[in-house]
Order: C-alpha cells, then structure tokens, then sequence
C-alpha cells in the first residue's frame, strides 16, 4: 500500500496523524491539506486504501467496511497507523485519525478501537454506536443536506457518553467545505450541487483541529 507522508524538519519525536482521504482518492488537494498540517507540528500520513484494485471496486468495498467497522479497509488502515507509530520521529502513543467524507466515517468508526487518542471528522457518517469513542474534534457544513442529520446525531451522543470533543456545523459551509477542488470538473460539479471549498470556515476548522489535537495529544 503506497502512501504519502508529510512532517516538519524538526528534531525529536512527534505526533501522527493519519489521514484518510475522500471518496476521489490521492490528489494533490489531499497532499496539500496534509502539508499544511503537518507544518503545525505532526507527522502526516495518507494511505493510499484505494491501492488494491480500480478505484469503483475500491471506493464501494472501503464504504462497505466503514459501515460494517470491518473488512480489509479497517485492517489496512490499522495497519498504516502501526506503520506510522513505528517511525523513529513518531511518538507512538500519540496517534490521531483524521478523514473528510468518506474518510471521516472512518475516522469515527476507529475511533473506537483504542489505537488513537484523537478521531477527527470532517463531514463525516456518524456510526449507530460511539460507544468507546476516544476524543473529537468534529466539522460539518450547515448546508451539507447529505450529512447534517448526522452532525446534529454526533453533536447530541457525544455530550451524552462524556467523549471530550470540539464540534461546530458551520452555516456557511456545504459539504465538501475543507480544500478546493482538485480539478475543473469538480469546481463546476461543487458549483451546481452547492458544495466546495469555503475558505472562512475552512480556515476556522483548521484552527480548532490543531488546537485541539496539541491539547490532547
């Protein structure tokens, strides 16, 4: 499974994140939300979970395994994070899992293995069971019709189990509010199905995610 892995050159052990991407796969608007974490202090890993076939057969088997909390997607990504806490610049006990769309249901459902201290979502499919959920820090967009069921779910449960969290849904944002499209068929599908990149709130997402990871990593 290829990957990239993105860090600041610093002396000494840091934390790690790894990072799950959306349902288009490895892009460059990936690496460079990646990269502008990373500069914050982490080491930044995106595996690349579509490396096992085409990527139609991929993005159904890794949704199907997302929502089921098992399968080969979950392995292969509990495997990056073993890979990832055994690099000599990582503090192994501070992993966080991060994800947009697709990846933030994955990011909440390994959440609850007890392999990272920090789940972080972005637009991301609430499971039915956060039972076990370590810390999060959650970013929906207001106007994602698609995932705000969910946001308000997720925003309800977590008060309720005591999880440690930071959640906003923000009113100006749709789905997808995060990192501008990779391409121009993505900036005119974002245009027609009033989803994309908003930077207000994207800059805000990025703020509290940071903060909240160096608190509790």
């Amino acid at each position: 499974m290829g990957a990239y892995v993105t860090r600041p050159n610093t002396d000494g052990k840091i934390p790690g994140i790894v990072f799950i991407y959306e349902v288009f796969g490895m892009n460059d608007a990936m690496a460079g939300v990646a990269d502008d974490i990373a500069a914050e202090g982490f080491a930044v890993m995106i595996p690349n979970v579509f490396d096992r076939g085409s990527w139609f057969s991929c993005v159904r088997q890794a949704i199907k395994d997302m929502r089921a909390g098992q399968g080969q997607g979950i392995d292969d990504l509990i495997a990056a994070r073993n890979w990832l806490s055994g690099q000599n610049y990582v503090e192994p006990g501070k992993i966080a899992v991060m994800g947009l769309c697709m990846g933030g249901g994955f990011a909440l459902v390994l959440g609850k293995t007890g392999l990272f201290q920090v789940s972080a979502p972005f637009y991301g499919q609430v499971p039915q069971d956060l039972n076990g959920l370590c810390p999060v820090v959650a970013s929906y967009g207001g106007k994602d019709k698609m995932l705000l069921k969910d946001a308000h779910r997720l925003e309800t449960e977590l008060p309720k189990l005591g999880i440690p969290y930071d959640m906003k849904i923000y009113p100006d944002a749709g789905h997808s509010f995060l990192n501008p499209p990779h391409n121009g068929f993505m900036r005119f599908l974002s245009k027609r199905m009033g989803m994309g990149y908003e930077p207000a709130s994207a800059a805000d997402a990025k703020k509290r995610l940071v903060n909240f990871l160096r608190e509790h990593l």
